[in-house]
């Protein structure tokens, strides 16, 4: 950035700040005229010393020395009352103006896109509240102040100059600017460094926050060295940067203040020089020194602190306003109405919609009818569009085609939250405030009685659970609800949702992260709690989905299969695809052992062709591994010598981009398999694997897969036999088992 187009940035963040303390017309009006009233004071009191040092010089008097005392001691009162009023408005204003951008950042967060949420960490976000919001204060606040102060100061200060001596006052109109345009060619230099300062400062924090949500993971898999390691590399990063802001800094400042010693150098020689040829009256030096001094104390502070907080303010408004300007997906119509209340019919008609960015459609021409009390299961893969489904009916989003109608009422024309305030809505990851269990419930409908929040207990089956406890409904539930169990949290969660006696209840993958006894009583519990309500539930676990009174099978965006359990098995499409690809597997109550049925395995390619004795073998050999969510199975690069089939789970399958940032390639589920060529071949991983929900995994690593070979003579020709009809190398095969 150059020093011309910084210094219009400067001007440009003072106009707005201009414009904004127009908007505060009566603290503004006090702060400015008690800053004139200062600077007034102090410049005529620095003239005056030229009158005092006449008077005493030319033995005036005393009578004239004691006017201008009592003058003096008068302009010191009214300056001194000015200063205490002044600072008083002046924090006012910065008090609102921070305010009001907090409120402004806040209730923009309340309608952001969820894409914006989940691609932007939540550090940045936090930052917006923190040096963002501090810069722009102190630009508009601060640096517009001694922008004006000086403004005034100089208006004083150079007539009087002039009065004192025109050549002294040419000499300093003409240098002590030069100081302000050489601090502004030094300026990109530190706010680059500053720039680079406030990202490690971000991943100092970013790598904070993720240690304390983390640090149940931190302390069972003994991270704390490798985090500490990585903690010390970011704070050795750090460091580096904020000694570079430093010693661009102190180059800058010391720079300035060098610059102004030396203007005040060359006026005191060059005036005393005409003061000893008796070509200026010594009384006129003294005054011209001393305003001169005030003068370049304020030109020193404006360079050094001002500009630099002009530009940080410049820099903050922009990023505040880049993320003000974050798009807000749903918007509702002007005077929309709200929707009346429910009988519970829904219909898509033809909708279609994609994620900013994404050219693939998420829901793709999707059309269905759901009667009122209908129990209706959205299944199908990861991907296939079930939670974008359900987010189009809460009105997460607006359908880009296509209509989504409640009761025959498109939902685009009413408001948001008169579509919202008649459903009832749990996740799969609900989060829980740190406060009581009774205000966490009594979210769902701010304003409900403690009667009200007990009867949503109860529907959820929470009551007694919640009695039990040390403070009952008063026991505060700790930071995400950490203090409660996975099962307690999602029943609090259902309990939030009942609270409203809503008419529609929209489950998404509620019980994904549960173990398999609390799963099933939950699913035990919905269903008495959705009786008499339209009920739609997104699974990918079919099991929790052959009861409902209708399945519907999704498979990229658009609906392939509708129908009930039984139907859909004997149609043996999709869902009866899906149905035997999660079939087979026992999974322990605590959900951290497993087993397989041996027939499961022909499903993995890599077996197919193996007879039954073969893969009872390889069953017996698997072994449970039991990850928690949000765990990294292996690392893209990491040597590959292990195969895993998901018992019990989901998966992100990631991959690293040019740059360095992992891409999400695929999410996989129950059933689902992956690593069997590590079994085959001696490669690295091509992709990152990192937990979603807790999993369990049956996994062979290659040297128990080597041995099972090798004492089963029909497994090795089975597999080479596989091996000649694939891309997979053989000779690389023979190299790991040896001849024979």
């Amino acid at each position: 950035m150059s020093a011309a187009r910084h210094g219009t940035g400067n001007l440009a963040t003072l106009r707005e700040a201009a414009g904004w303390w127009r908007r505060q017309p009566a603290p503004a009006a006090v702060a400015l005229v008690a800053v004139a009233i200062q600077q007034a004071f102090l410049i005529g009191f620095a003239f005056s010393l030229k009158i005092l040092v006449a008077d005493i010089t030319k033995h005036k008097p005393q009578a004239d020395l004691a006017a201008l005392l009592v003058v003096l001691g008068a302009g010191f009162v009214l300056a001194a009352a000015a200063t205490v009023v002044g600072e008083r408005a002046v924090a006012r204003l910065a008090a609102r103006l921070t305010n009001d951008l907090r409120r402004e950042v806040y209730q923009h967060v309340l309608r952001l896109a969820p894409a914006y949420l989940l691609t932007n960490p939540s550090a940045k976000i936090t930052k917006k509240f923190t040096s963002d919001l501090r810069n722009v204060e102190g630009g508009y606040v601060q640096a517009f102040v001694d922008t004006y102060t000086l403004v005034v100061e100089t208006a004083i200060a150079v007539p009087l100059l002039v009065i004192l001596d025109w050549r002294l006052a040419l000499i300093t109109c003409l240098t002590l600017p030069l100081v302000g345009f050489a601090a502004d060619r030094l300026l990109p230099r530190l706010m680059a460094a500053s720039d680079e300062q406030s990202a490690s400062e971000l991943a100092l924090l970013a790598a904070l926050q993720d240690t304390v949500r983390a640090q149940e993971v931190v302390r069972i898999f003994h991270l704390e060295p490798e985090l500490s390691e990585r903690f010390d590399g970011l704070l050795d990063t750090h460091h580096e940067k904020a000694v570079r802001v430093r010693g661009v800094g102190a180059v800058s400042g010391k720079g300035a203040g060098l610059a102004v010693l030396l203007v005040q150098v060359i006026v005191t020689v060059v005036g005393a020089e005409l003061a000893a040829h008796q070509r200026l009256p010594i009384e006129s030096l003294v005054g011209f020194t001393t305003i001169l001094a005030l003068l370049a104390k304020s030109c020193y502070d404006f360079v050094k602190t001002d500009l630099p907080l002009l530009a940080e303010a410049g820099r903050g408004r922009q990023g505040l306003a880049e993320f003000l300007a974050a798009p807000v997906v749903v918007a509702d119509p002007p005077a929309a109405p709200s929707l009346p209340p429910l009988r519970g019919s829904i219909e898509l008609d033809d909708a279609s919609f994609r994620y900013p960015g994404s050219s693939r459609k998420a829901i793709d021409h999707v059309s269905l009818t759901i009667r009122p009390g209908t129990n209706v299961a959205v299944v199908g893969t990861n991907g296939s569009g079930k939670s974008t489904l359900l987010r189009l009916l809460m009105r997460y989003y607006d359908p880009e085609h296509g209509t989504v109608s409640i009761d025959g009422i498109a939902l685009r024309d009413v408001t948001q939250r008169s579509v919202r305030e008649q459903m009832g809505v749990v996740l799969q990851g609900n989060y829980l405030f740190n406060d009581t269990v009774r205000e966490n419930i009594r979210i769902g409908r701010p304003g409900a009685s403690d009667a009200e929040v007990e009867a949503g207990a109860r529907r959820a089956e929470l009551h007694e659970a919640v009695l039990a406890m040390t403070d009952g409904y008063d026991t505060v539930v700790g930071e995400a609800g950490g203090r409660l169990s996975g099962g307690l949290q999602q029943r609090l969660a259902i309990a939030r949702a009942m609270i409203r006696d809503p008419r529609i209840l929209l489950l998404d993958e509620v019980t994904t992260a549960l173990d398999p006894v609390t799963e099933a009583a939950i699913h035990e519990m919905l269903a008495h709690a959705g009786a008499g309500r339209t009920v739609v539930a997104a699974t990918h676990r079919l099991a929790a989905a052959r009861t409902a009174d209708e399945i519907v099978v999704m498979e990229a965006g658009r609906i392939v299969e509708r129908g009930r359990h039984d139907e859909l098995l004997a149609a043996g499409g999709a869902y009866a695809r899906l149905w035997e690809k999660q079939s087979g597997f026992a999974v322990s109550a605590d959900g951290r052992q497993a087993t397989v049925d041996a027939g499961r395995l022909r499903h993995v390619n890599l077996f197919a062709d193996l007879d039954d004795s073969t893969l009872s073998r390889i069953a017996e050999g698997l072994t449970s591994e039991y990850y928690e969510a949000d765990q990294v199975v292996f690392r893209e690069g990491d040597p590959g010598d292990r195969f895993y089939l998901i018992a019990r789970g989901r998966v992100a399958v990631e991959t690293a981009t040019s740059e360095g940032d992992l891409h999400l390639y695929e999410t996989l589920g129950d059933g689902d398999h992956f690593g069997e060529v590590a079994l085959l071949q001696d490669r690295a991983r091509t992709a990152t694997i990192r937990t979603i929900a807790p999993s369990v995994f049956l996994t062979m690593d290659r040297p128990s897969f080597i041995r099972l070979v090798e004492t089963t003579p029909e497994m090795g020709r089975a597999l080479e036999e596989r091996m000649t009809r694939t891309e997979i190398n053989l000779g690389e095969w023979r190299r790991l088992v040896g001849p024979g």
